[in-house]
C-alpha cells in the first residue's frame, strides 16, 4: 500500500484563493458575538465563553480554532440533542477576541466573567493563557487552556484551570521514540548535534527549556540556539552560522512568518541541515505553498488528525464533514478545539447544571478513556491521538515546571503523547512514523 499522503500542495493553494475570496474557508471572524451551531437556540441555553485571537499576529490560528469548536457545539447541540441531563439545553458561544495579546486577553477574559458565561474555553497564546489563568481562579470560572502548551502557568492546585492537550515537556516522549527511529536510519551518522530555533515568546520559551532537559537524554547537544520572532525580516545570520556548524537536525518552534522565512532562507543559503518542526508555522495548511521548493524534507512532529488516517468510520466522517463545512481538512487547531468543547459537554452532562462550581467539580473528576464505540464519550475523543482525558489534580513533577509541579495537565495522553511524525516529499506530507500507518513500508527521506 502506498504510502498515506495528506494535504497537497493543490489543497493549501486552492485555501490560499478561497481565503482571498471571502469564501467559508475564512477562519478569522471579524467581531466578536454569540453563536450556536447555526440554529435558534431558544431560552434553554447554557452560555460557553470562547476566548481566542481573532486579529492580531496568531488570528489564523485563533481562527481555525474557533472553527472546531463551533463545529463541535453544532455536533452537540443538533446531533446530541443538547445536554440531556439539562432537558436538551443547547449550548451558545460567547465570542471575545484576545488580539493575540496577554493584557487585551484579561480584559476578554473579565468582559467573558461579566456576562455570565458557565465556563471559558483558550486562548491557544500561551503569553495570553498566562495572563488568564490566575484570573480563571481568582473569578471561579472553570477554564478549558485550549493550545497553550508552556509548562510556566499550570503549577498552582486549583480545581478551575485544565488543559486537555499535552503540554510541551509531554513531547519529549514522543523526541525519545523519534531520536531512537532517526538512529536506526543513519546508524553510523547519528543524529547528535542540534540547533533550537524558536519564537521569543512564552510557547518557544518554553520549547528552549524542554529542549535544555531533553538533549542530554537523547546523548545530543544543543550547538546552537537563536530566538525569532514574527516580525523578522532577515535570518540570514542564523541560517548562515548553523550552515557553518556540524548541526545535524534544527529543531524549530516559531509561527508561521518566522517559521517561512526561516525554510526559505535555509534553502537560499543551501544549508543542509534537516529542520524537524515541533508545530507553529510548519502545522498551517499553507506552509508548503508559502515555501514550496524549500519545505522538501521539513519534518512535523504533529498529533494524529484523521486525514492521516487509522481513524474510525465516524472520525473520517466527521473530518469530511469538517472540510465540507470550513474549506480545508481538520488540522491540530480544530482537533484540540473539539476535545476541549466535548471535554466540557461531559462535565456539564455529569454536573447537571451551569453552575460554575459544580461544573468546577465535574471537571475535577473528569475519567473519558479513548472507546469509539461508546455511545457517550466515544466522539469526545475520536478526532485525537489521545487515549482519553483525565486531569493530573493531585500534580506531576518535572524539572521543566514552574515550582517543579504542574496540576490538572491531561495525563491519559498514551505513550507517544498521540503524535505521529511527517515529511514533506513531493509537495505532499507523508507519515513517517509510526510506519504501521505504511503497512511497514519505510518512507523517511534522512
Amino acid at each position: 500500500m502506498k504510502a498515506k499522503r495528506i494535504l497537497s500542495a493543490a489543497l493549501a493553494i486552492s485555501m490560499l484563493a478561497l481565503s482571498g475570496c471571502g469564501g467559508q474557508s475564512d477562519p478569522s471572524p471579524s467581531q466578536t458575538g454569540s453563536t450556536g451551531g447555526g440554529e435558534s437556540l431558544g431560552d434553554n441555553t447554557i452560555k460557553v465563553g470562547a476566548l481566542f485571537p481573532l486579529s492580531g499576529a496568531s488570528s489564523y490560528y485563533g481562527g481555525v480554532q474557533l472553527d472546531g469548536i463551533e463545529f463541535c457545539v453544532d455536533y452537540i447541540n443538533n446531533t446530541l440533542g443538547g445536554i440531556s441531563s439539562m432537558d436538551g439545553a443547547k449550548i451558545e458561544l460567547v465570542v471575545q477576541d484576545t488580539a493575540s495579546d496577554p493584557e487585551t486577553g484579561m480584559s476578554a477574559f473579565e468582559s467573558l466573567v461579566e456576562q455570565d458565561v458557565c465556563a471559558i474555553i483558550g486562548p491557544y497564546n500561551s503569553t495570553v493563557g498566562a495572563a488568564t489563568a490566575p484570573l480563571a481562579i481568582q473569578y471561579g470560572v472553570p477554564y478549558l487552556i485550549t493550545n497553550c502548551t508552556s509548562e510556566n502557568f499550570m503549577s498552582t492546585p486549583n480545581k478551575y484551570v485544565y488543559r486537555t492537550n499535552v503540554g510541551s515537556s509531554d513531547l519529549q516522549v514522543f523526541w525519545h521514540v523519534i531520536f531512537q527511529y532517526l538512529n536506526e536510519i543513519r546508524p553510523d551518522n547519528p543524529t547528535d548535534k542540534i540547533a533550537v530555533v524558536y519564537d521569543s515568546g512564552d510557547w518557544g520559551t518554553a520549547s528552549l527549556t524542554s529542549w535544555h532537559d531533553l538533549a542530554p537524554q537523547l546523548g545530543c547537544e544543543i550547538v546552537i540556539e537563536e530566538a525569532v520572532s514574527e516580525s523578522s525580516t532577515d535570518l540570514s545570520t542564523v541560517v548562515n552560522k548553523i550552515k557553518a556548524s556540524d548541526v545535524d537536525l534544527v529543531i524549530l518552534s516559531a509561527f508561521s512568518a518566522a517559521s517561512n522565512l526561516f525554510v526559505r532562507q535555509m534553502s537560499d543559503y543551501g544549508c543542509e541541515a534537516y529542520i524537524a518542526s515541533e508545530g507553529g508555522g510548519v502545522g498551517d495548511i499553507e506552509f508548503i505553498a508559502n515555501c514550496g521548493d524549500a519545505a522538501e524534507g521539513v519534518f512535523y512532529a504533529a498529533p494524529w488528525l484523521p486525514m492521516y488516517g487509522g481513524g474510525c468510520e465516524e472520525a473520517e466522517a466527521l473530518n469530511a464533514q469538517f472540510e465540507e463545512t470550513y474549506g480545508y481538512e481538520m488540522t491540530m487547531e480544530p482537533s484540540w478545539g473539539w476535545l476541549a468543547m466535548g471535554t466540557l459537554a461531559n462535565a456539564l452532562e455529569r454536573a447537571g447544571s451551569a453552575d460554575r462550581e459544580a461544573v468546577a467539580d465535574a471537571l475535577y473528576t473528569t475519567d473519558i478513556v479513548k472507546d469509539d464505540t461508546n455511545p457517550d464519550t466515544g466522539w469526545i475523543t475520536m478526532l485525537s491521538g489521545y487515549d482519553g482525558v483525565h486531569f493530573a489534580t493531585e500534580g506531576q513533577e518535572g524539572s521543566v515546571y514552574s515550582g517543579g509541579v504542574r496540576y490538572n495537565n491531561n495525563d491519559y495522553l498514551g505513550e507517544t503523547s498521540g503524535m505521529v511524525l511527517l515529511q514533506v516529499q513531493n509537495g505532499e506530507w507523508v507519515v513517517n512514523y509510526p510506519e504501521s500507518y505504511n503497512d511497514g513500508e519505510r518512507t523517511i527521506i534522512y
